[in-house]
């Protein structure tokens, strides 16, 4: 009887591609790539399967017969907030609270992205989750101990509820004054309002976000209540659809925080999915860094419209506490990635003062880049990278687009050659220089807010469009490797692979460290501990699997600059509180630039992960090389900086084998993706099929 081959599959649902990679038994992985359909983002990932069903010349009920995990990623969530496409939301505030979420929660340089004039008085604040009229409030008050002042109005409640209610409201946001410390009052209101209104969705701040601070916990109650409705939708619908197209596998999903969860958890918090899209790069990112023996890892994922920034750092992958989405902040842990306003769709322009940009503004996938004749007329980097010679407008996506060079060059003409009184080649090469300038001094700012230095860092360089850019990036920031891997179309697909089963849990508790109740601070690691084991046992872990990491935020008394800690596992006594002390004075001197161990500290709140280890994929060694010029393809004149126009040789990637090595200047065409080598650079196929590059003349 013939053995049935068992597949794991990731898709990674984008703004334009749905992007899919399988990994059978041998370690072989195919990769296909749909166009996303944002009207539904189920179809754009049948369809994706379909593809990877029929490069496996299998129907799509026999592939998900023989698949036993389905991880998902997806930006849905995201899109939701950014076009304020979500249901209709309301509010309910303690009474004198009604309007708080309306003022601007972060500073204005934080509004939108790009440049911000301080001084524009007429610049228009974040757009709000919903309108000013949704925004109720009712009668009750609890302090900051969690004392009642005012005991709660249930009549006031209903009618707020039938309010909105009858105002076609299809999901709520509960956000009371400390709330944390006592949430009978919240827990109530939810109550009643599954009493009036029992299909409205409903987010307590308490259960979102149990911590002190009340606009992190207001609002990211908003982003939960506002893309609830959304996320649960489409998880149900995509478990229910490949249910009945044959898949019994476990479904998986990537959080923001980097872990991958169940549908079932999912659903208790959608905001977990808030900043799904790049959480998985990184974890890639890791792997191929501890395959070439670094711990540090830069990982840039750079698509159509950003450019994303990620780090891995002493072989784990940074979170943040906080980030800012659309003007507002997000407070649940989530992958550090920082985007950057530059990508292959992003239009150069001269300013007022004559000075060539690039960026943020993108063309995006319609109408895209001038030259793919699709009705765009400014100029972007895809059709600088298409005049310098980089991109053969014949192999565009192996040939399955083809570009037009001559409308690249109008428009590079008319709005940035004449303009500066440029040749169109030395405008194209201009606009390459900014982007390149662009991604690494942003790319440099957010390792100084880290504390970190680039060159002790390898770079790890993915996306469609990132290895055209990776070496000269690599150069400004003089670090010494560069891994391009073999997937780096799919970069975060393939990136779910290396995922683990993670939850965070957070607590608000002040305290100062000298005078810290210990048996409290056990008791509410125990109480996040015991939810955390629950968690993962529901998720199919065993108790010897589990693994719980403890952290807290300190901060010196009397400050408001807080740093994460770590809390060594144990009971926690004088002696874990002394290590985690040590490790903030250590963090605070590396990211604010001074420490005083002598300065007392405080305690401002608690963290807690729970996770498990997946099984990670085992790829098979590609076949050793038998030398690049095998893999020649042929020659075409592209221009690099300090050589001109040069005749480069041409290979193809894929007949590159094991060892192999090509010597800049080179270009070398996959797919879905083109790397050019400039003078001066060489690189090395390692034995997964990776780009291996050293510079072998830094920048002085």
């Amino acid at each position: 009887m013939e053995r049935r081959v068992a597949y794991r599959i990731s898709v990674d649902s984008g703004g334009t591609f749905t992007d899919g990679v399988l990994i059978d038994e041998q370690g072989v992985a195919v990769m296909r790539k749909a166009h996303t359909t944002p009207h539904d983002p189920t179809q754009g990932t049948l369809e994706c399967l379909r593809k990877l069903a029929q490069a496996c010349e299998l129907t799509l009920a026999e592939l998900l017969g023989r698949t036993e995990s389905l991880v998902l990623g997806t930006t849905m969530a995201t899109n939701v907030v950014a076009t304020h496409s979500g249901p209709r939301m309301g509010t309910i505030a303690t009474r004198g609270y009604r309007l708080r979420m309306a003022f601007p929660q972060v500073a204005k340089a934080d509004w939108k992205e790009g440049p911000v004039d301080m001084y524009d008085f007429h610049a228009d604040p974040p757009r709000l989750l919903t309108p000013l009229h949704l925004m109720t409030e009712v009668t009750e008050r609890v302090d900051c101990t969690g004392a009642v002042i005012t005991p709660l109005d249930e009549n006031d409640v209903r009618r707020a509820v039938r309010e909105l209610r009858d105002q076609g409201v299809t999901t709520i946001a509960v956000t009371l004054m400390h709330s944390p410390v006592n949430p009978a009052h919240e827990r109530r209101i939810g109550q009643i309002i599954a009493e009036e209104a029992p299909a409205m969705c409903v987010a307590l701040s308490s259960t979102v976000l149990p911590v002190s601070g009340e606009v992190e916990r207001w609002s990211t109650t908003m982003f939960a209540a506002y893309v609830a409705p959304v996320v649960t939708a489409f998880v149900t619908r995509i478990g229910t659809l490949l249910a009945e197209a044959g898949f019994g596998g476990q479904l998986l999903f990537i959080q923001s925080n980097g872990g991958i969860a169940t549908p079932e958890i999912v659903k208790e918090n959608p905001a977990v999915l808030l900043l799904s899209g790049p959480a998985a790069g990184p974890s890639l990112g890791l792997a191929l860094g501890l395959d070439h023996e670094h711990r540090n890892v830069l990982s840039v994922d750079m698509g159509g419209t950003s450019f994303d920034v990620g780090v891995v750092h002493d072989g784990a992958v940074d979170t943040v506490r906080e980030q800012i989405i659309d003007g507002k902040k997000f407070a649940l842990p989530s992958v550090d990635v920082t985007a950057i306003g530059a990508g292959g769709g992003s239009i150069a322009y001269v300013d007022a003062s004559g000075r060539l940009c690039v960026g943020p503004r993108s063309a995006s996938a319609a109408p895209g880049p001038a030259c793919y004749g699709k009705g765009g007329t400014e100029p972007t980097v895809t059709d600088a990278n298409v005049v310098l010679g980089y991109i053969d407008p014949e192999f565009f996506l192996g040939g399955e687009t083809r570009l037009r060079k001559d409308l690249a060059e109008q428009a590079i003409a008319e709005k940035i050659a004449k303009p500066l009184g440029l040749t169109v080649l030395e405008a194209a090469a201009a606009i390459y220089e900014v982007i390149n300038t662009t991604m690494a001094s942003g790319t440099d700012v957010a390792f100084a807010r880290r504390g970190y230095d680039p060159r002790d860092f390898a770079l790890c360089a993915a996306g469609g469009a990132a290895a055209v850019h990776a070496v000269r990036i690599m150069q400004e920031l003089r670090i010494r490797k560069l891994i391009v891997p073999k997937v780096a179309p799919i970069y975060c697909a393939f990136g779910m692979m290396y995922c683990d089963l993670k939850h965070d849990w957070q607590r608000a508790f002040h305290a100062a460290t000298a005078q810290v109740d210990f048996a409290a601070l056990q008791a509410a690691y125990d109480e996040m501990e015991a939810q955390a084991r629950e968690t993962l046992r529901r998720e199919g872990v065993a108790e010897a699997d589990i693994v719980i990491q403890r952290s807290m935020d300190m901060r010196y008394w009397g400050q408001f600059r807080d740093r994460n800690a770590p809390l060594p596992g144990g009971a926690v006594n004088a002696d874990a509180l002394a290590a985690a002390t040590a490790a903030f004075h250590q963090v605070h001197k590396a990211t604010v630039g001074h420490s005083d161990p002598a300065y007392p500290t405080e305690i401002v709140r608690l963290h807690l992960s729970g996770s498990a280890r997946m099984r990670k994929p085992v790829l098979r060694d590609i076949a050793a090389g038998r030398g690049a010029e095998q893999a020649r393809k042929g020659t075409r004149m592209a221009h690099f900086a300090g050589a001109g126009l040069v005749n480069t040789p041409v290979y193809d990637g894929n007949r590159l084998g094991r060892d192999d090595s090509v010597a800049g200047p080179a270009i070398i065409e996959e797919t879905f993706t083109t790397f050019v080598l400039p003078p001066g650079v060489a690189t090395r196929v390692d034995r997964y099929g990776n780009f291996v590059t050293t510079v072998l003349e830094a920048r002085a």
